[in-house]
């Protein structure tokens, strides 16, 4: 769970929210179908159509799984990229997310042209020579527009079918999206989440340098651990197995913590790199292995805090907020905070935009295409086929799938030996905490229903 961007971050554990609007919707469309089936009594070809219906909404289509597979690959190469490129962490932190930014501003164009419907008025003004040799789909635009006031009056004689209400519903979104996307506690909230963002990747990414790429994974990846402790702080309701899933949690990162603990502790400096050297029967190449170090996990754990109230300040702006009038501002303002983190607290002769360079430009925007766009874009699309449960679950091989992608590369050594043992018992904790939340969310939404 590490880059979160909500897109651009690790996609969140979505099951942890109680606002699922996805599910309300599935819920919702599952109502109106059951209705529609109980009110029928034409006969039984409409039933059998509405049941076939019905099934087809349940299906998960095969792309959605492939989307999910792909999804997890990317996001969990990140790490491995990121020790891949020879620079400050901070610096490398800032051109993550600055390349990342680049991405998400032509998803924002594209939300912002369709909000206020720019796009519509913009072929509106086209001339009808021209609108005649364009493709059809804007020929319909354009003739849409010219018969506005006549759909409009042929609209109060005929009965509003499902589709024209789910269209006045989003004309309704948008006007909210309007009224609340200037105002300056939107603003406000929008800085303050960016800066969180951009604590957590320094963190995360400075972890990367001071502690092996597992220990990083391992504990950036408890932010379910820690979501269960904010909830307990607040007094939110909590199941059982929440607090179980946060105990086994705690007990896999004490044991994680033992490598860092036993294996450094005759070293001076928690954050230097190991001079040892491993060598295998099939390579006689050698290669330098970084020890695991209390300080380089205790920066990753705080990337898992960070991304706590990452979450929580983020959710008060996704319940009406579009994805990428969120996640660009975001991103944007996080890669802000990390270029001046950058500039104060590290010297180098690299460029603030260094990344645009012959030498690192490959692997910046591999971090941005596949871990940012892919990767997290992915997650977000397959969210309505795929429950987010499900998509949180699978985001907990991060940790497994990066640690091998590290030694396969050459970046990372394999895991030291505590962190065999305390490794499950993390991501075990975190399986059972986001579970268990789902569970509990979902027992809440049918007893409102009731």
């Amino acid at each position: 769970m590490k880059e979160s961007e909500n897109y651009g971050v690790e996609p969140i554990p979505l099951s942890m929210l109680s606002n699922d609007d996805d599910e309300n919707m599935y819920i919702n469309e599952t109502t109106i179908i059951e209705t529609e089936k109980i009110s029928d009594t034409s006969g039984n070809d409409n039933n059998k159509e509405i049941i076939k219906k019905e099934k087809e909404h349940h299906k998960v289509p095969v792309f959605a799984y492939v989307i999910l597979g792909l999804a997890l690959l990317a996001m969990s190469s990140s790490g491995v990229a990121l020790k891949s490129i020879d620079a400050p962490p901070l610096l490398k932190a800032s051109w993550r997310l600055q390349s990342t930014s680049i991405l998400l501003f032509f998803g924002l164009i594209y939300e912002i042209t369709t909000i206020y419907n720019i796009h519509k008025r913009v072929i509106q003004k086209l001339p009808k020579s021209l609108i005649s040799i364009l493709p059809n789909k804007i020929s319909i635009i354009y003739n849409n527009f010219n018969k506005l006031k006549e759909e409009e009056q042929e609209e109060e004689n005929n009965e509003i079918n499902n589709n024209e209400k789910k269209e006045m519903e989003k004309e309704k979104n948008k006007e909210e999206i309007k009224n609340k996307l200037f105002q300056w506690k939107t603003i406000l909230i929008l800085c303050g989440t960016g800066i969180i963002l951009g604590f957590h990747f320094s963190f995360w990414v400075v972890s990367l340098d001071k502690t092996t790429l597992a220990h990083s994974l391992l504990f950036v990846t408890s932010s379910p651990i820690m979501i269960v402790l904010v909830m307990i702080v607040r007094r939110s309701p909590i199941s059982k197995g929440e607090i179980i899933g946060c105990i086994l949690g705690f007990i896999g990162l004490i044991i994680t913590l033992f490598d860092s603990l036993f294996l450094n502790k005759n070293d001076d400096n928690s954050g230097s790199y190991s001079s040892s050297i491993s060598s295998s029967s099939s390579n006689s190449n050698e290669k330098s292995i970084q020890n695991p170090t209390v300080f380089g996990d205790f920066l990753a754990l705080m990337g898992a805090v960070c991304i706590v109230f990452y979450l929580f300040a983020g959710s008060l702006l996704r319940k009406w907020m579009p994805l990428f009038c969120y996640a660009f501002p975001v991103t944007f303002i996080a890669s802000i905070f990390c270029s001046i983190a950058s500039l104060i607290l590290e010297e180098t002769d690299l460029f603030i935009f260094g990344w645009v360079s012959k030498s690192f430009i490959l692997l910046t925007c591999y971090l941005a295409v596949f871990p940012g766009f892919i990767g997290h874009t992915g997650m977000n699309a397959i969210i309505k086929y795929i429950e987010p449960v499900v998509i949180s679950v699978t985001l907990l091989l991060e940790p497994p799938i990066g640690s091998l992608m590290g030694y396969v590369v050459g970046v990372e050594g394999l895991p030291t030996f505590f962190t065999y043992i305390g490794g499950p018992f993390i991501i075990g904790g975190c399986l059972i905490v986001t579970i268990s939340s789902h569970l509990r969310n979902k027992k809440l939404q049918q007893s409102q229903q009731n």
